[in-house]
């Protein structure tokens, strides 16, 4: 269908200095190598740290990735937040900025009933003239959108969903759910073989933020019908998933696995800290055997 999301789409990993700033330079050169290889980004998402930044971060942190990427590729923001003034604040800016859709997480911290998530998706849909999408991630906001609740918010203007619940029931019971317009991504590299199968044509890939080419190419076999070297590409992938996974957090892991391309050297946000130096050697030789002892430099 026209107007939905297509692609590899990573979630950017925004970038700190050790002083715990929020490193834009790094940020934007990242922004700027993935651009090459992928399809969209989106901003400031659980990769992008966005809970772990304050408003006025989060809009520096989009303004130096469009200004970086040029309009090379499309940028979705990630606008999601405790309170509903903010979110549409974010949502307001996003837009001036040139981003292509928003994406919200419903409000977390408190379990709000579906009266008040309704309501919250409704000020950010009313609020800008760009598609709006729920951000389903159950693990870190605390409750799940149900595919009913989303059948619901659809009616409201909600034109698409991320989902994170790494369940591909509840990946299909929200195509079931919704309407043939409605546009269900994936939220993640490990699912995407079989999300395509079911018709899925986007995807918000984390390890992309490392290994962005190795991600295309498993996008690219699949669109392609070489469902052969899909499944290839994606063993190498999920292997390369488990590895980061290793560094007890994804998004910390998948920044070790950016370091071991040559990117320089950054720092996640506390409470989050980089891995530590024997971990992080323990991971790199497991990286270095899946290439053959030779990890490609990221261009």
């Amino acid at each position: 269908m026209a107007n939905k999301l297509y692609g590899v789409i990573p979630p950017l990993l925004t970038l700190f200095k050790e002083n715990g700033e929020v490193d834009l330079e790094a940020t934007g050169e990242l922004a700027e190598i993935l651009s090459k290889h992928v399809h969209a980004l989106f901003v400031c998402g659980t990769y992008g740290s966005g809970p772990l930044m304050n408003e006025e971060e989060r809009k520096c942190v989009l303004e130096t990735v469009a200004k970086k990427v040029e309009g090379k590729i499309p940028l979705i923001a990630h606008v999601g937040t405790t309170n509903t003034p903010e979110a549409v604040r974010l949502a307001k800016h996003a837009e001036q900025v040139g981003a292509i859709a928003v994406a919200a997480v419903p409000p977390y911290y408190f379990h709000h009933p579906e009266e008040r998530v309704i309501k919250h998706f409704s000020e950010i849909v009313e609020s800008v003239s760009i598609p709006v999408y729920v951000y389903n991630n159950p693990k870190t906001v605390g409750y799940s959108v149900t595919p009913a609740l989303m059948a619901k918010l659809e009616t409201i203007g909600i034109k698409g969903v991320k989902d994170s619940s790494f369940d591909i029931l509840t990946l299909e019971e929200y195509r079931l759910a919704c309407s043939d317009n409605f546009d269900v991504v994936l939220g993640t590299e490990a699912m995407f073989l079989p999300a395509y199968v079911l018709g899925i044509q986007a995807f918000v890939p984390g390890l992309a933020n490392a290994f962005p080419e190795l991600v295309r190419s498993l996008f690219d076999a699949c669109i392609n019908d070489d469902l052969k070297k899909a499944k290839s590409l994606h063993d190498t992938i999920y292997k390369l998933r488990k590895i980061a996974y290793k560094a007890g957090a994804s998004n910390v892991g998948v920044l070790a696995l950016l370091q071991m391309r040559g990117f320089r050297k950054v720092y996640p946000r506390l409470p989050f800290v980089p891995v530590a130096d024997d971990k992080y050697n323990s991971m790199k030789k497991e990286v270095e055997e899946l290439f053959e002892g030779n990890i490609p430099q990221i261009v």
